[in-house]
């Protein structure tokens, strides 16, 4: 009698210690039920809720399956409802180093980006006046960070917590970019790396180099182009992706990115190795028009990506609506691009953007690839 009490004693216990130990979900097989998807940036605009609804209806009937919509908790908690009437699936769009005028974060001057000039990005705004980037070096970041992306991921029904500006301010743009921003009263030219957007200067990043490396990276001559030191600082901003993606994974979420358009580009222009990420999804950016790319730069974008990813991995080709503006032929391209270089599916910018026009392609190559 003992021995059975003794049995079903450990047994209770070992229930009890399952119990307590979160089920690990295969994000990977959430897309299984179609070959491709489409999927965009955003949300149906303010209206009733008859409105909201006749609009995700309108997108699902051609194929929309996914919506990465930046919101708050309240806003994504009736689009998860609301999504959920036609199979459509929410991702909070959250943002991550970029935080804007964020009035908690303004209070602590320590936790932002440094570039080599020693110019403090809550007072430095590269660019525009909205860039406001954290350091990934600062362990006060580092934990604002992670508890926005906890609270977040918190929130029951989420697809994934969708990881917007997880990189440093931009080295370099893309060449078509570079032309709308003046630099000293003259043209901004970035052919090579300027001191006011090469960021990553933080006291704690310099002070950790130089306990491995032996010598401050601010005072090497070859800083700008120093391997060791442009790995060091990807590596930062891999850690904290690392540590997010686990958090999202114990509230029981998925975790994705919209990330620059393939890994080499990402690693020399915002200093961003997605390529060694453990994301469930990648959204890589691949706005032809920024770079000057014609569609064949779709394709190989979207290849170099695949190509690169960890296995089991889901990477959705993302371009940018606006830059295809009529021309019909090309937005149709640039979705058999994405799906031929092999892609899970394509994601639009944004989502509002898409016209009669856009949806009508978009149900012919739903239908065309989920038969």
């Amino acid at each position: 009698m003992k021995r059975v009490i003794t049995i079903l004693i450990a047994s209770t216990l070992m229930l009890s210690l399952q119990a307590k130990e979160p089920l690990k979900k295969d994000f990977s097989k959430v897309y299984n039920t179609k070959k491709f998807y489409f999927s965009g940036w955003g949300a149906p605009r303010q209206g009733t809720e008859a409105e909201q609804l006749e609009t995700l209806k309108k997108w699902a009937d051609a194929g929309i399956t996914d919506l990465l919509p930046g919101a708050g908790k309240e806003s994504l908690i009736e689009l998860i409802k609301l999504g959920s009437e036609y199979g459509i699936r929410i991702h909070a769009w959250h943002w991550m180093m970029n935080v804007g005028g964020r009035k908690e974060c303004r209070e602590h001057p320590e936790w932002y980006a440094v570039n080599s000039l020693g110019q403090n990005c809550r007072d430095f705004h590269p660019y525009v006046g909205y860039y406001s980037f954290l350091s990934p070096f600062s362990e006060g970041a580092r934990e604002y960070i992670k508890k926005g992306v906890r609270e977040t991921a918190k929130i029951e029904g989420l697809a994934s917590v969708h990881f917007d500006y997880i990189r440093y301010v931009d080295v370099i743009l893309g060449n078509n970019l570079q032309k709308k921003y003046p630099y000293k009263g003259g043209k901004l030219i970035q052919d090579r790396i300027l001191p006011e957007y090469d960021f990553g200067y933080h006291p704690n990043g310099r002070r950790q180099f130089k306990e491995i490396f032996g010598v401050d990276p601010l005072h090497m001559e070859d800083r700008v182009e120093n391997p060791a030191w442009q790995q060091f600082r990807m590596n930062a901003i891999t850690s904290l992706v690392e540590e997010c993606i686990e958090i999202c994974h114990e509230e029981g979420t998925a975790a994705s990115a919209a990330v620059f358009p393939f890994p080499q580009l990402a690693r020399e222009y915002v200093r961003q190795d997605w390529s060694h990420w453990n994301l469930d999804y990648f959204f890589p950016m691949i706005y032809k028009k920024d770079h000057d790319g014609n569609m064949g730069w779709v394709g190989f974008a979207t290849k170099e990506g695949v190509r690169d990813m960890k296995e089991g991995k889901h990477l959705f080709t993302g371009i940018l609506v606006g830059h295809y503006g009529d021309n019909m032929e090309d937005f149709e391209e640039a979705i058999v691009q994405a799906h031929e270089n092999g892609a899970r599916g394509i994601t639009f910018f944004t989502i509002n953007a898409l016209k009669d026009e856009h949806l009508a392609i978009i149900r012919k190559y739903n239908e065309k690839y989920n038969k």
